[in-house]
């Protein structure tokens, strides 16, 4: 007589484990899936750090020259951009990194952050990958647990490997570890926001944009509120996870209290999201959907993009549009600050010049903001890919290339327009502070003379997503590294841009036209997206 085994049915979830059955299991599964990208970015940013340090002690050696430095810093605009000057009577090495590289470390390390709760949320809910391990004994507030812890471990790393290198340079160790643990914090309060907006929207691309959005409203109001008060902050940076962790002061008071701030904001929205997770149905969202309508025409692929990726491109625009209207805007202070004192004359000549200097720097930005937009764009394709929708496009008589391509050229549209509008809002608003109609034209062009630059990112993005579309996240890597070269290369170590394409480019308009540079960078912009389309056409789907 033969007995059959019928397979032992699943453990069912312990009632003590409850909806955090299984969190271990996605939390080692999180961390295996992003190990690769937490180890670029831990090694990226710390290494930029350390060098933008060496830079800081190389170029200002002595007192003289740090308050020559501190002078200027304490401009409505650089305090915009920058933040609140901490220690800016007896400016040392250390304040300077706090003022000047704290912000531009946390935004970088806070989109990241967003992204990877965003990916392990619903990301893989979308493409399914959720489903199928929900149908195991997970608990439902299980990946929320899991998506963030992954965006800890990353932030975490890269504030751990940022201060391994901070300590082998003169600066403080005790100052040091409270601007480390300030990036982290600051990362964390966006990232647990991004994982409460993820409970609210149904689609993985209105979660990022929500998250980016995030990012963008802390950045504002940081910056509003410490124009206002540019020595501690108004009520408006108070209102901002950027201000919290900048009102620290490393390296010059040295306060850990702020961060409490941030730390109860992460409960809370732990608390949130963990209530909203269990009030909502697998693939849904709990904001309903707008409806479409009952008929219409997409236009092609291209206008298929633009549907699925209006959101984003709005978003980016906006913030890009009113980033340019707010430099114009502190022209005229710019100005006076920069003809009432003799040291800022001194270190760059004219009056104009010293406004040209900043236009130049702030038009950089604008193009990294660009160039960054178009990081996600190309993301966009890419998870498109990965969870089938590109698939069933493909399966049609649409060939790879034409599908891409329409991705490659909204997006160019995109970045051009943007650029645009930053270019035409910023000139016009400094027209009317300055009184000068003419800044309208030169500073329009000096916007738009970075748009090659962008491009350049463009296609070299599509070139990763053709060629190694698994290391994607390179691409956000590269982005960093731009924005931090773009706007700090002149206190930087020779050479330490080298891979900037911003580098090769004329800044308008404190130097002079130079066709031939922007030629070039369009060339290779070009080059590198038609190799991008060509690999992307032999390789299989999914590779």
């Amino acid at each position: 007589m033969t007995a059959v085994l019928a397979p032992s049915p699943a453990p069912a979830p312990s009632r003590s484990a409850g909806a955090l059955a299984g969190t271990g299991g996605l939390v080692r599964l999180a961390l295996r899936a992003d190990r690769w990208t937490i180890a670029v970015w831990a090694v990226a940013v710390a290494y930029l750090v350390r060098t933008s340090v060496v830079g800081f002690a190389a170029l200002y050696p002595d007192a003289q020259a740090r308050q020559a430095r501190a002078t200027l810093m304490s401009s409505p605009a650089a305090t915009a951009l920058g933040g609140p000057g901490y220690g800016l009577d007896d400016y040392t090495t250390g304040a300077m990194t706090a003022n000047e590289l704290g912000l531009w470390i946390m935004l970088p390390v806070a989109i990241m952050a967003v992204l990877a709760v965003t990916r392990h949320l619903r990301a893989a809910e979308e493409d399914g990958r959720l489903e199928l391990v929900r149908s195991q004994p997970v608990g439902r507030s299980a990946p929320v647990v899991a998506g963030l812890v992954a965006a800890a471990v990353a932030t975490l790393a890269v504030g751990a490997a940022t201060f391994a290198l901070l300590l082998t340079t003169e600066l403080d160790p005790a100052g040091s570890a409270l601007l480390c643990a300030g990036v982290v914090v600051a990362a964390l309060v966006l990232a647990s926001a991004a994982a409460v907006g993820a409970q609210l929207v149904g689609h993985a691309r209105t979660a990022n944009g929500v998250g980016m959005g995030l990012v963008g409203v802390a950045f504002v109001l940081r910056a509003v509120g410490d124009v206002q008060a540019p020595e501690s902050g108004s009520l408006w940076s108070w209102l901002s996870p950027f201000g919290w962790s900048q009102a620290t002061a490393p390296y010059v008071l040295d306060r850990w209290w702020p961060l409490l701030l941030g730390v109860a904001a992460v409960a809370v929205n732990l608390a949130v999201a963990f209530a909203l997770v269990s009030r909502r149905d697998l693939g849904t969202g709990l904001l309903p959907e707008r409806a479409g309508r009952a008929t219409g025409r997409l236009g092609g692929l291209a206008g298929l993009t633009w549907r699925r990726q209006r959101t984003s491109i709005l978003a980016w625009g906006v913030a890009t549009a009113l980033c340019g209207a707010l430099i114009g805007l502190l022209a005229d202070a710019v100005v006076e600050f920069a003809a009432s004192d003799p040291q800022v004359l001194q270190l760059f000549g004219e009056t104009d010049d010293v406004l040209d200097g900043a236009f130049a720097v702030y038009a950089v930005f604008l193009g990294v903001l660009a160039a960054a937009y178009a990081g996600t764009a190309v993301g966009a394709a890419r998870a498109d890919e990965s969870s089938g929708r590109a698939a069933v496009l493909l399966a049609l008589p649409v060939a790879r290339t034409r599908w891409l391509g329409a991705q490659l050229a909204v997006a160019v549209a995109a970045v051009l327009l943007m650029l645009l509008a930053a270019g035409l809002l910023m000139g016009g608003s400094a027209a009317a502070t300055l009184g000068d109609a003419d800044q309208v034209a030169r500073l329009t062009g000096a916007v738009l003379v970075t748009a090659p630059a962008a491009l350049l990112v463009l296609g070299l993005a599509v070139l990763v997503l053709g060629a190694w579309p698994r290391a994607f996240p390179l691409v956000w890597a590269y982005v960093a590294y731009v924005g931090v070269m773009g706007m700090f290369a002149a206190v930087l170590p020779d050479g330490a841009d080298l891979l900037s394409p911003f580098r090769y480019l004329p800044r308008l308009p404190a130097e002079g036209m130079d066709p031939g540079a922007v030629l070039a960078v369009t060339a290779l912009a070009v080059a590198l997206g038609s190799a991008g389309l060509v690999a992307f056409r032999r390789r299989d789907t999914l590779a």
